[in-house]
């Protein structure tokens, strides 16, 4: 039975009414727009319907009559049904077929959508949390996004250029010259990812030299040539209270023995530690995704690092951490903020304290000068010790064992050093003649 052509939307209205009464589909063409209709579908068990504007026209080429729908009403009102479908006919009089070109520009959508630095950025995220990066590595990377994702991620990667790059991070080296320099270096390395996907031939963060501000590295102090006043810090860490300072005193000793970083001596592990071997088996935090650190490190401890271990076992052995901290939920072990409240406080250097003088962070540099230049150790051993990637004559990266034995009785002198300097005595030292050394390698 035909149905009457709709004009308005009252007529619309009363004909889903009358449709949902009879509890069957109905076509109702719209008066005026050839091949334009309303299919009514009555839900099942409900007092309720679906009505969806068709419309139906003759492909150009194949001559088939398929339906387009364009939308549910009301939703879709009547006047864009009719929009729609003279859009439609446009087409069709340019032998373009409206489904097609609707395909057609949906996926230029999501390609266009694909293409967003924003899908890039949720990419590079997929690969960092596959990774086991550290707590304050994944704070850092999310606050070096912030601007990257409120300014640039909106925008094409095919659109960004040198100069829109180079603008950015002018903007943000106004205020914070070394931060603009590392969102620099992450937004490179989210376009390198477009770059490997082939949406973009040339990175835009490549190669920008001359056009950003530099930074000038400041070095955390440390006390690496005064042997004198090393050997005090030392005398001071020893003498800290055993009963409201344990836990700094130990993370400090231990920073002095082994040279790690403060974050890695804080988060120590009994699972990590082979009492037996009297090493240290160690993931250093800050090396992960670094081509200058090892991913892994075999650490000897000396007996003086070994009697710390055992003077703390009774306590935290329990314990997944050597310093435990219950009182940290999500990193429950000593905090190494409070190492350095100690180390500046009152408590070390005659009331004076240590700021600005040597840091956590300098036993490092400390060990490397004096192992070199007081007991005669060279460059590579050195280097290694720190935990940084090396390089054999064939340009392979030494592996962790590399120079183990060397290493242990490396560590032990270094330990027995530090023993003899605190009881003052300075007349064991070497000064290592690097220049004859030279001669002697290229001899």
């Amino acid at each position: 039975m035909a149905k009457a052509d709709l004009t308005t939307d009252t007529q619309i209205k009363k004909a889903i009414k009358d449709t949902i009464k009879t509890a069957k589909t109905a076509n109702h063409p719209i008066a005026g727009y050839k091949g334009l209709e309303l299919r009514i579908r009555p839900h099942k068990d409900s007092q309720d319907a679906t009505a969806d504007f068709r419309h139906r026209y003759t492909h150009p080429i194949t001559g088939k009559r398929p339906y387009m729908t364009l939308g549910q009403y009301p939703a879709l009102s009547l006047a864009d049904a009719r929009q729609y479908h003279s859009d439609n006919m446009q087409l069709l009089a340019k032998g373009i077929d409206p489904i097609e070109h609707r395909a057609d520009a949906k996926q230029k959508e999501i390609t266009d959508r694909q293409n967003t630095l924003q899908h890039f950025i949720n990419e590079w995220r997929d690969i960092q949390d596959s990774k086991n990066l550290s707590t304050g590595t994944i704070n850092k990377n999310k606050e070096l996004l912030k601007p990257i994702e409120s300014q640039l991620g909106h925008m094409r990667v095919t659109d960004i250029t040198p100069s829109i790059v180079i603008k950015f991070i002018n903007g943000i080296q106004k205020k914070h010259t070394y931060k603009g320099l590392r969102v620099r270096t992450l937004l490179k390395s989210i376009l390198q990812i477009a770059k490997a996907h082939m949406i973009i031939e040339y990175n835009p963060a490549s190669e920008l030299q001359g056009t950003l501000k530099n930074h000038k590295v400041k070095h955390r102090p440390a006390l690496s040539n005064d042997v004198t006043a090393f050997a005090k810090l030392l005398n001071d860490i020893d003498q800290l209270d055993d009963a409201r300072q344990l836990y700094n005193k130990s993370i400090l000793q231990l920073l002095s023995l082994t040279f790690v970083r403060i974050g890695d001596a804080c988060a120590m592990q009994w699972a990590d530690i082979d009492l037996n071997a009297k090493q240290w088996h160690l993931e250093p935090q800050k090396s992960k995704g670094r081509g200058d650190m090892v991913d892994s490190i075999v650490i000897p401890l000396a007996p003086q690092a070994m009697a710390i271990l055992e003077r703390m076992q009774p306590l935290t052995g329990e314990q997944k951490h050597v310093f435990h901290n219950s009182r940290r939920k999500k990193a429950p072990y000593h905090h190494m903020q409070e190492v350095n409240k100690v180390l500046n406080s009152e408590l070390m250097n005659d009331g004076k304290g240590y700021k600005h003088i040597h840091s956590p962070h300098g036993f490092r540099a400390s060990a490397k000068t004096m192992l070199m230049e007081r007991l005669g150790y060279d460059e590579l051993i050195t280097e290694l010790a720190l935990g940084h990637a090396m390089l054999n004559k064939y340009g392979k990266a030494y592996n962790r064992m590399t120079a183990i034995e060397d290493r242990t009785r490396m560590m032990t002198k270094w330990a027995n050093y530090l023993d003899d300097i605190k009881a003052g005595k300075f007349d064991n030292v070497i000064h290592a003649d690097f220049k004859k050394a030279a001669k002697q390698n290229h001899g």
